[in-house]
């Protein structure tokens, strides 16, 4: 049988950079999705650091010879939907590339593949890929990839095989219906693993080191007001969410201010000022820079208006929405 298997975009919406102490992080998967196949001689196979990663990850697992790691040498994958306009959107291509390989040759092996897999063998895959870059993820691009919706992800850091058998935590959220989000780009492609670099750099030295930790515990409180807010009582999630996310905005500011890195294009800065009359925030996601930027605003306030302000303020509206599938193997359309 012929069989695609797609895996979603994200956004990181809280915990950016202090994930990767623990922090807890808001991940929202998003309806724009990378295709793989397994195409055995295919002239359209690229080289790629993630899809062979994937196939070391199989091999060490199950063996050269296992169904699965054959065919992680023969998969074809399509990013196109992670671009607009010839620029990088910045919705963890990388991760879903990973997941969606993954899930890929692990059906050649079942046809039922455990997501619990799918997440374990993708996790290592993704940062031994990662490591070759310079840059160490946390793994929740390759999380939101594999369970798609909203979760909120917390590393695990400590020691020793019971950390190895438990793995990340993801805790599973819905998305407010009183709150209204909305998704814009910056106008600019970021490098993500420039920008942590950056960070880490000023978090190393003396002189900066005391205000990049403080930012750094910043953004921690605020993502986890956040991630308390999401399973509030919905009486007073609209308050709570806006509320949190206000917070992150300012967190991330923060540590832009302390590290000497330019994290929040002006546009989103201008996007936060006019939606401020609306009851409404703006902010960038994952590492900042540049890329896709929210914005919340309450059910009851004018869409149409936020969009206007959204745009004098030099953001591009996007045509984004929560996608809660997660990675998903199915026949191809005949």
């Amino acid at each position: 049988m012929n069989l695609v298997t797609t895996a979603p975009g994200k956004l990181i919406i809280s915990g950016e950079y202090a994930v990767l102490d623990g922090a807890p992080a808001v991940v929202l998967a998003v309806d724009r999705r990378v295709a793989a196949r397994v195409e055995p001689s295919s002239a359209n196979r690229t080289a790629s650091v993630f899809l062979s990663a994937v196939a070391t990850e199989l091999r060490e697992r199950y063996g050269a010879d296992d169904p699965a790691t054959r065919a992680a040498a023969e998969i074809v994958v399509d990013s196109a939907a992670f671009y607009a306009d010839g620029q990088k959107l910045g919705l963890g291509s990388s991760a879903a590339v990973t997941v969606a390989a993954t899930q890929a040759a692990l059906a050649e092996r079942a046809m039922i593949v455990n997501r619990s897999d799918v997440l374990a063998v993708a996790l290592a895959a993704h940062a031994a890929a990662q490591s070759t870059l310079g840059a160490a993820g946390s793994g929740a691009d390759v999380a939101s990839a594999v369970h798609g919706g909203v979760i909120v992800y917390t590393v695990d850091h400590s020691t020793g095989p019971a950390q190895n058998l438990r793995g990340p935590s993801i805790v599973r959220r819905s998305w407010p219906a009183s709150v209204t989000l909305m998704t814009f780009f910056t106008g600019q492609s970021a490098d993500t693993a420039t920008l942590v670099q950056l960070v880490d750099a000023a978090r190393r030295r003396p002189d900066q080191r005391d205000a990049v930790e403080a930012a750094l515990v910043t953004i921690a409180d605020a993502s986890t007001a956040l991630a308390a807010a999401l399973g509030a009582p919905a009486a007073v999630q609209e308050t709570a969410v806006i509320g949190a996310l206000k917070l992150c905005a300012i967190a991330t500011d923060r540590l832009a201010t302390a590290a000497g890195v330019p994290l929040v294009p002006p546009c989103v800065a201008h996007a936060r000022s006019g939606l401020a009359a609306l009851g409404g925030t703006a902010k960038t996601t994952g590492a900042g820079g540049g890329d896709v930027g929210i914005a919340v605003i309450p059910a009851t306030a004018d869409v149409t208006e936020a969009e206007r302000i959204l745009i004098e303020a030099g953001c591009k509206p996007l045509a984004l929405r929560l996608d809660e599938t997660g990675v998903d193997t199915r026949p191809v359309a005949q």
